[in-house]
């Protein structure tokens, strides 16, 4: 006897919740009669499966963790050399190329909210155009001057000796 498809959705909604709590379980899949592929934690009688090893998920990073990679992320480009011993002469010759294409285009921004009083910007929130307000328009011309310092001076990083 067939079970109904309520029934089939209650097993695979039991499976799906109970799967994080155990480690690695053993589940069956095959394709039934009407050609609908099932899963379960026991083998079909008389049919062959496909036995599949389901791990369980990683845990979630803790939201001590989440708070500090958000704080720590402010949406500019990373140095891809940071932390790196003796990054290699084509590690150095990308970071700079990055270095230049940021400084360019801070200066390029920076000129922008100098020359214009309004700066145009769709909204994060809603999605549609705004202008800056006074108030944003002095941050955003602070901030593009402290990240056109930052990327516009000559990288403090040399390659490492040859030997």
């Amino acid at each position: 006897m067939a079970l109904p498809i309520k029934g089939w959705v209650g097993i695979s909604l039991i499976l799906a919740l109970a799967a994080p709590l155990a480690a690695a379980e053993t589940v069956y899949k095959w394709v039934d009669e009407h050609g609908v592929t099932q899963f379960s934690a026991l083998p079909p009688a008389g049919q062959t499966a496909e036995k599949l090893r389901v791990e369980a998920p990683e845990a979630a990073p803790s939201a001590a963790a989440d708070t500090k990679s958000a704080a720590d992320d402010d949406g500019r480009p990373k140095d891809i050399t940071k932390g790196v011993a003796n990054p290699s002469a084509a590690d150095l010759a990308k970071e700079e190329k990055q270095r230049a294409e940021n400084c360019a285009t801070a200066k390029r921004n920076l000129e922008s909210l100098n020359t214009r009083v309004h700066v145009r910007i769709k909204d994060e929130k809603t999605g549609e155009d705004r202008y800056l307000t006074p108030e944003e328009h002095e941050k955003w011309t602070k901030d593009s001057a402290l990240r056109v310092d930052e990327y516009c001076k000559p990288a403090a990083r040399t390659a490492p000796p040859k030997y």
